[in-house]
């Protein structure tokens, strides 16, 4: 169990206890305290394995009661099929997009008639034998292998990324249009010098993101400068660090344009740990959104994906005929109030 996430134990032993009848159909399961106490672990890890056991139909949830094993065991009843979907790179910065996507999935294949698997992918050979299945952000290093599953005859669409293959389905949304609207906003307030900040290698909507940012700058015909295109440890812990250190050696920077939501956050926490005001000193736009975006200390201009709608897509195009086909939804920018025009820097002043 060494290899296996702290979550993904989590579910395999409430399956087991359900499966043994130790619980039973519509029994509650024990409270947040009792359960995060139980496992030795934070409620964050122990939510997710309860919503995905939720989104797979093992548990369902009262509003105001609790969570309840559910009444047909997931996979044991009498649909006419099942839709695996695999998570590739289901990291904490893509935590919350994510089960957004799995949502949509859920429900789009429920009004069809088909049950859900949620499969965190370790071993590509595990797929082999699948019927139809959705994969969930693959890395750039996966493609050849969707390429030859392509090309073996598999059934199957991309979510939250890109194919170029012949006949490939993907369905995503076009965060490179996206980009370029948020960051030429910050162009459009007087900024010139837009650190993005948050990149993630090997994944390819992060590549789309970095071509709307460049595709911005030319626009405006400002050369775009490679340096200032920040790529960011997973570690949560040594983001801030990263970012204090280039921000140093850039004191003319006056925006910032955050990758993910993650990093957004990051650039709030390092504000406010550094006296930096948000947006009097620095303006701020976000890709990303999550329930809490408009009640924070400085609610966050964003970029919204519709990661539902998305998931819900991804279905259609699997239990569609067609030979070939995509998707790419548009994003919706969401102005607030984390960007003001651009002005001297009182920070950079000081120093």
């Amino acid at each position: 169990m060494a290899d296996v996430p702290h979550y993904v134990a989590i579910k395999r032993e409430i399956a087991r206890q359900i499966r043994n009848k130790q619980l039973l159909p519509n029994d509650l399961l024990p409270g947040r305290w009792a359960l995060t106490e139980k496992f030795g672990c934070s409620w964050a890890t122990v939510n997710r394995a309860i919503q995905e056991l939720i989104l797979e139909g093992t548990l369902y949830a009262s509003k105001g009661k609790g969570t309840f094993v559910s009444t047909v065991p997931a996979g044991q009843d009498l649909r006419p099929g099942t839709i695996s979907v695999l998570l590739c790179n289901a990291r904490d910065s893509v935590y919350y997009s994510v089960q957004a996507m799995m949502e949509g999935i859920r429900m789009a294949a429920g009004a069809e008639g088909y049950a859900v698997q949620f499969i965190d992918l370790q071993d590509y050979n595990r797929f082999r034998d699948l019927d139809q299945w959705i994969v969930i952000t693959p890395a750039l290093s996966d493609f050849p292998l969707l390429e030859e599953a392509l090309h073996r005859g598999d059934r199957f669409v991309v979510l939250g990324a890109e194919l170029t293959f012949p006949e490939a389905r993907w369905v995503n949304s076009d965060t490179r249009e996206g980009t370029r609207r948020a960051v030429g906003h910050l162009l459009e307030c007087g900024h010139r010098h837009i650190l993005m900040f948050g990149v993630q290698r090997n994944l390819s909507n992060y590549e789309q993101k970095v071509k709307g940012y460049v595709d911005a700058l030319v626009e405006a015909g400002l050369p775009p400068d490679p340096d200032w295109i920040v790529y960011r440890p997973e570690s949560q812990g040594e983001v801030a660090g990263v970012l204090a250190n280039w921000l140093e050696g850039h004191p003319e920077c006056t925006a910032i344009y955050a990758a993910d939501y993650t990093s957004g956050l990051a650039v709030l926490g390092w504000a406010i740990d550094n006296g930096v005001s948000i947006p009097e000193d620095l303006s701020l736009f976000v890709m990303g959104e999550v329930p809490s975006s408009p009640y924070l200390r400085v609610p966050l201009s964003s970029v919204v994906q519709p990661f539902t709608e998305m998931g819900q897509q991804a279905v259609r195009l699997l239990l569609t005929d067609e030979e070939a086909a995509f998707a790419s939804l548009p994003c919706k920018l969401i102005y607030r109030n984390s960007v003001l025009p651009a002005r001297s820097n009182p920070i950079n002043q000081e120093k």
